[in-house]
């Protein structure tokens, strides 16, 4: 007969009641690690947009300070405040004012006429850092940027740094795309007829009227080549012809007062 195999009997695992407790202290303990890490993003969220809102605040509130500054800074400078005082005392008021104004929030307006004012006074070593910062600074101010360069410019010519007055110029004349190239025209052409090269000068002249027939140059352009050219037929004419002129003019000028003296004797003899 073949064997009877017996089945094993299977055990039932039973599970002891501190196992359970162990378990449901592990989850309790995992939840609370999560509530723990939810509530430190959520202050550190909370502490960043405190801050934010605070430096926000802090930010306008020194905004609004320095525009104050400067606003009494431009008062001064224009005359506006304290307009019956030596301007040099006002501009020395204005300068305090703006360099207050640009330690709290440096704007380009108030640098560019921080310049302005040592400019005016005569101080043009300290006007030409000014200008120099503000290129530095606020290179991409299309709207001021091209006075700051004049302004540079004059600077310069006024130290007879000439080279580097032209050098400004011409740094004016590329700004956007060229805008400015009569301008920087004029301020060359004004400079080669200053120190007597009528050539040079004569030649920018005639650049800007044939260039730029609607710039606010032209007409002070052109007028400069009338007289160029006057001046060189002038230089041109044969000593001859330059003698029997003047000649000309003395006989008149003879003439003139032989009647003036004769007219009285002839008065009294009626």
């Amino acid at each position: 007969m073949p064997k009877v195999i017996k089945k094993k009997a299977t055990k039932k695992k039973v599970v002891k009641e501190d196992d359970v407790k162990s378990a449901a202290f592990q989850a309790l303990d995992v939840i609370k690690e999560r509530q723990k890490e939810v509530i430190i993003g959520v202050a550190v969220i909370a502490t960043i947009v405190i801050l934010f809102i605070i430096f926000s605040l802090y930010s306008t509130s020194q905004y609004k300070k320095a525009s104050t500054l400067q606003s009494n800074a431009n008062n001064y400078y224009y005359g506006l405040t304290d307009a019956e005082a030596p301007e040099d005392q006002r501009l020395k008021k204005a300068i305090d004012l703006y360099k207050q104004s640009l330690e709290i929030k440096a704007t380009p307006i108030a640098l560019f006429y921080l310049g302005n004012s040592y400019f005016k006074m005569g101080n043009f070593e300290n006007a030409k850092t000014e200008y120099n910062r503000f290129i530095n600074d606020f290179s991409g101010d299309e709207l001021i940027l091209p006075l700051v360069y004049q302004k540079l410019a004059s600077s310069h010519f006024k130290t007879n740094e000439n080279d580097k007055a032209l050098d400004a110029v011409r740094k004016l004349s590329t700004l956007n795309n060229g805008i400015f190239r009569d301008t920087a025209l004029i301020l060359e052409a004004r400079y080669y007829d200053s120190i007597g090269d009528a050539d040079k000068a004569t030649a920018l002249y005639q650049e800007i009227v044939a260039t730029f027939q609607s710039s606010p140059w032209s007409a002070e352009a052109a007028s400069k080549i009338v007289t160029a050219t006057k001046e060189t037929v002038e230089g041109e004419a044969p000593a001859s012809d330059v003698k029997e002129a003047e000649k000309t003019e003395a006989s008149t000028a003879e003439k003139s007062e032989g009647t003036a003296v004769e007219k009285p004797a002839a008065e009294k003899s009626k």
